[in-house]
């Protein structure tokens, strides 16, 4: 199952810091950078779907809007930071309307010392610290692969298409509401929605109206009928079926065990 991290897509100098083990990471995507460097063990990385293994002392990148998903082998423990392009201005400029060729990489020794030491061993690594270590980090990878041209058609949609359902996803819309509202043929969103995010219309808009539905589950005592509905379902069938579908629990299971 397929899902945006709206809060990995927010600038204004946005990063967030994070360990695992054995956490695995479903597919995804959202528009800041992310990093990942394995400190031991090995991660399975599919990104815009390729494959990619990533040993103890490699790194991969994530450019905006990759779909990317993480599966570790046994004892392994890996490092992600996700930042807004803030941090990093020239290099974005740099890969504006690209894709690489490649994923994983190996940064010399002296710069992989220095993120280890600045950042990976640094809780509270300043800004302009933080600055320093992913531009070094960022031109280690354009030392290591070759940027080429991105369909520029399959970057505005996916972007246009993000910004829509985010903001009108409450609503009853549907993909020809879309494809009329931002400009684009139907027939090619019809055509090539699945093959740009690897989920249904269907499935897409719901995960959003799951974001929804989860925060009015934690911050509200409405009904579970009164969610459904806010949320953007059709139905208090289908928003059952979803929720299970993707938590595994009912909203009202859901519910219970986060107010314990």
């Amino acid at each position: 199952m397929l899902f945006h991290q709206s809060i990995n897509s927010s600038s204004n100098y946005n990063y967030n810091i994070s360990f695992y083990s054995d956490d695995i990471w479903e597919h995804h995507f959202h528009k800041n950078l992310e990093l990942i460097y394995v400190i031991e063990g090995s991660v399975n990385c599919t990104i815009n779907d390729k494959n990619y293994l990533l040993t103890a002392g490699e790194f991969g990148l994530c450019l905006p809007y990759d779909i990317h998903s993480y599966k570790p082998q046994e004892n392994t423990t890996y490092w992600v930071l996700v930042f807004s392009d803030d941090f990093v201005r020239f290099f974005s400029k740099k890969i504006k309307n690209k894709i690489s060729d490649g994923y994983s990489f190996v940064a010399k020794d002296e710069i992989k010392n220095y993120i280890i030491s600045q950042l990976i061993n640094n809780k509270n690594p300043s800004i302009f610290t933080l600055k320093s270590c992913l531009y070094a980090i960022c031109e280690e990878y354009l030392n290591s692969v070759k940027l080429v041209d991105k369909n520029r058609s399959h970057s505005e949609a996916v972007s246009a298409i993000v910004d829509f359902v985010a903001e009108n996803h409450t609503k009853k819309i549907t993909l020809t509401d879309i494809a009329k509202e931002l400009g684009y043929d139907y027939n090619y969103m019809s055509r090539h929605f699945k093959n740009i995010f690897n989920i249904t219309f269907t499935d897409f808009i719901n995960m959003y109206r799951l974001e929804t539905a989860i925060k009015l589950l934690d911050e509200t005592n409405n009904s579970i009928t009164d969610i459904a509905f806010e949320s953007g379902f059709q139905s208090v069938r289908s928003f059952h079926s979803f929720f299970k579908k993707s938590m595994n629990i009912s909203p009202t299971e859901y519910r219970k065990a986060s107010r314990k």
